[in-house]
C-alpha cells in the first residue's frame, strides 16, 4: 500500500479524468492520494465522489501553483485548501485565464517561426482541461516537428525559447500565503528543479511552507537523502508523489511509482488534524 500526493487530471493538463485517475490509482495500490491540478480545484468533487466507492482509499484535495523567482519557477502544492472560498476561486480563475492567453501567444509565435500548429489543435488536445504548454509541446512532438516533448520545451517554449511568453507572475511567498489563508498546507514541489534551494528554503519556511517533496518521481537515493536532511533541518514534512499526468504524457514516473509509502500520506493527514485542532 502506498501514497501518491502529486497527481494531475484532465481538469489541468493530465490525460485521465478525475474519476479515471482515482480508479487507476486504486488499481496501482495507492490508498492515500492527492489531486493537485494546476490552478484549479474543479476536479475535486468528481474525484472525491469516486474515491467514496473505495472503502480503503483516502483522497486529499489539493492544487498546484506556479510561482516565479529571479532564478526560475518554483511550484507550491496546497493540500486541504478551502475550495469554497470565492476569493480563492477568483484568484485561480485569473491564473487559468492568463495560461490561456499565454498559450495563444506561444502558438502565434510558433506559426510566425514556420511551425505547423493551430489554436484549434491545441484546444482539441487540451479537451476540457486548462490549456497549457504541455499541450503545445505534445502537438509539436506528435507531428515530428521536434524530437520529443522535452525538446519542445528546451528548444522552443521553455524560458529561453524563441516562442516563450511570460505569464503573470506570483512569488512563492504569495502562493504560500494564499494557501495558508485558505486552510491549506503549503508544500514545496520537486525541489531538485529549484535553483539555489539551500538559499531559498529558509525564506519559504519563514513564509509558512510546511513540507517538501522528498520522494518525488524517480529521484535517486542520494537526492532523497539530501532532501530528507533538509526537511529535518527545517522541521518540514517529507512528502512525495509521481507528478503523474497520464500514460505517455512526458511522465518521468508512472502512477504510484515514486516509492512514497503509506506512512507519508498518513503523516500529512496527521499534520492536517493537528493544524485544525
Amino acid at each position: 500500500m502506498k501514497s501518491d500526493l502529486h497527481l494531475h487530471s484532465t481538469i489541468s493538463d493530465g490525460l485521465l479524468t478525475p474519476a479515471e485517475l482515482v480508479e487507476k490509482a486504486f488499481e496501482a495500490g495507492i490508498r492515500i492520494m492527492a489531486l493537485t491540478d494546476h490552478d484549479s480545484t474543479d476536479g475535486l468533487a468528481e474525484a472525491i465522489a469516486t474515491a467514496g466507492n473505495y472503502k480503503d482509499l483516502t483522497l486529499i484535495p489539493g492544487v498546484e501553483l506556479s510561482t516565479d523567482t529571479k532564478n526560475g519557477e518554483i511550484h507550491i502544492l496546497g493540500y486541504f485548501i478551502d475550495t469554497k472560498s470565492d476569493r480563492l476561486q477568483h484568484t485561480l480563475k485569473s491564473f487559468r485565464d492568463d495560461r490561456l492567453n499565454r498559450a495563444k501567444s506561444m502558438v502565434e509565435k510558433l506559426i510566425s517561426l514556420g511551425y505547423r500548429i493551430t489554436w484549434d489543435e491545441v484546444l482539441k488536445v487540451a479537451g476540457s482541461g486548462s490549456v497549457g504548454r504541455p499541450h503545445i509541446a505534445e502537438i509539436l512532438a506528435e507531428t515530428g516537428q521536434v524530437s520529443s516533448i522535452k525538446a519542445a520545451f528546451d528548444e522552443l517554449i521553455g524560458r529561453n525559447g524563441p516562442a516563450y511568453t511570460e505569464r503573470r507572475k506570483m512569488d512563492p511567498e504569495t502562493a504560500i500565503e494564499l494557501i495558508s489563508q485558505h486552510s491549506g498546507i503549503p508544500v514545496l514541489a520537486h525541489p531538485r528543479e529549484v535553483d539555489n534551494l539551500d538559499e531559498i528554503l529558509p525564506s519559504l519556511v519563514t513564509a509558512g511552507v510546511k513540507g517538501m517533496e522528498t520522494y518525488y518521481g524517480l529521484y535517486s537515493a542520494e537526492e532523497r537523502t539530501r532532501f530528507q536532511q533538509l526537511c529535518e533541518k527545517h522541521n518540514l514534512l517529507a512528502t512525495g508523489g509521481s507528478d503523474y499526468h497520464g500514460p505517455d504524457r512526458a511522465a518521468e514516473c508512472d502512477l504510484g511509482d515514486s516509492k512514497t509509502n503509506l506512512e507519508v500520506g498518513q503523516l500529512l493527514l496527521k499534520m492536517h488534524d493537528e493544524l485544525n485542532l
